[in-house]
């Protein structure tokens, strides 16, 4: 949208042209008033970046640092290889390699910070030259081991925190030795379980909390044996029982949720892969298809961002939960941008390479930045193997101001 002085400006100052530009005015008002409704947009170009010799399954923003995990054990500054075993730390405004190293001795699938913490979980057995068993604390100024310590039977992929407590998520048979089924909470306090909270029967693929709920997704068909909590339900944080008031009938497994305090995001499954919201309730309020599963996603601005293995995506909601794309699909290869309230595609294409693509996604508000990591090694061309971030113009939150965004 152009502004008035512009306008004026530009235009001839002769009374003879008054009814033409009244009626260039009028002719422009609706696509003006369209071009204003349409949300802030991160660019589509990657911001500079470190890469790494191996995929990135997680990724965590903290302060104006950005965390890093997977199953690399080099990252790549200047093609130069710098030794960095499945955990790094990155300036977030400026992509640089920071010296912050902890080794972890295998695959780290999920990351979460809080305070002065930054959580992990995977199939690992040592951080930092410390026996922990798939899951561990580490201070985020000194990669010092922190004094947790569970053993996991099976591996954890996600984490989440909330009301004084660490929950976290995967393929998992038993916590210490006892029976824990894919799902677990941790005080964070004194550092036990806190059995309050209940179990799912099958993998716990996604958590989030936002509000007084914590969300889980994943491949389950109940969540502590309540009914309606098939792939996706809600347990309130204040007693660690079934939310019953949210109900989403969610056809095919979710792989990613995020959530603000009136609507739930995630990432499905399924004949190709969905991008679906849900009211506080669990109706569902527009579901955006695409052609792969949907692994990873955020939200900034009124903008729903999805990562995932697909190449093309539906430029319009469906008609239902299950119904097929109305339109003709769009190229838009491992990510993609949805308004928020409507699922709309909206006009933004990074054009990732790879074939698994995008499996990790986090937003820093106050910065107007996402972080991505994944299989991929390249977006439209420039190199950016297996991490990058995307970041909002200046005039829509460089240097610390932030807009509308949720998480």
């Amino acid at each position: 949208m152009y502004p008035a002085t512009l306008i004026s400006r530009a235009l001839p100052r002769r009374r003879h042209l008054g009814m033409l530009l009244a009626g260039v005015l009028a002719a422009t008002a609706t696509p003006t008033a369209a071009v204003a409704a349409t949300p802030p947009l991160v660019s589509a170009t990657p911001s500079s970046s470190v890469g790494f010799d191996g995929l990135v399954y997680a990724t965590a923003y903290a302060g104006s640092t950005v965390y890093v995990a997977g199953s690399f054990r080099n990252a790549i500054v200047n093609g130069r290889s710098v030794p960095r075993k499945r955990l790094a730390a990155l300036n977030a405004r400026t992509g640089e390699l920071l010296p912050w190293a902890p080794a972890v001795d295998d695959t780290v699938w999920g990351l979460t910070a809080f305070r002065q913490t930054l959580y992990i979980t995977g199939k690992f057995t040592t951080a930092g030259d410390q026996p922990r068993g798939g899951l561990a604390g580490i201070d985020l100024r000194s990669g010092a081991v922190t004094a947790l310590r569970h053993t996991i039977a099976g591996e954890g992929h996600t984490l989440a925190v909330g009301a004084g407590r660490l929950f976290l998520g995967g393929a998992i048979s038993a916590v210490d030795g006892r029976t824990r089924r894919n799902l677990a909470a941790f005080d964070m306090t004194t550092g036990d379980i806190d059995t309050s909270f209940g179990e799912a029967d099958g993998e716990v693929k996604a958590l989030t909390v936002a509000g007084s709920r914590l969300y889980v997704g994943g491949k389950f068909k109940s969540l502590d044996g309540a009914a309606n909590t098939v792939r996706l339900a809600a347990l309130r944080l204040t007693d660690g029982q079934v939310d019953t008031t949210f109900k989403p009938a969610t056809p095919y497994f979710v792989g990613a949720v995020t959530a603000s305090t009136d609507t739930v995001y995630a990432g499905l499954a399924g004949p190709g892969g969905r991008v679906a919201a849900y009211r506080p309730d669990g109706r569902l309020i527009w579901s955006t298809v695409t052609d792969g599963d949907v692994q990873a996603i955020t939200s900034l601005n009124g903008v729903v961002y999805a990562g995932g293995h697909f190449t093309v995506a539906c430029p319009a909601p469906s008609r239902t939960a299950t119904s097929w794309c109305p339109a003709t699909l769009r190229s838009q290869p491992k990510l993609a941008a949805l308004n928020a309230d409507t699922g709309s595609l909206l006009d933004w294409n990074p054009k990732s390479n790879g074939r698994w693509g995008v499996l990790s996604m986090d937003v820093h508000p106050a910065l107007g930045r996402i972080a991505v990591g994944g299989e991929f090694t390249a977006f439209g061309g420039l190199s950016r193997p297996h991490f990058t971030q995307f970041g909002l113009p200046c005039s829509y939150g460089c240097g610390g101001r932030s807009r509308s965004a949720s998480h």
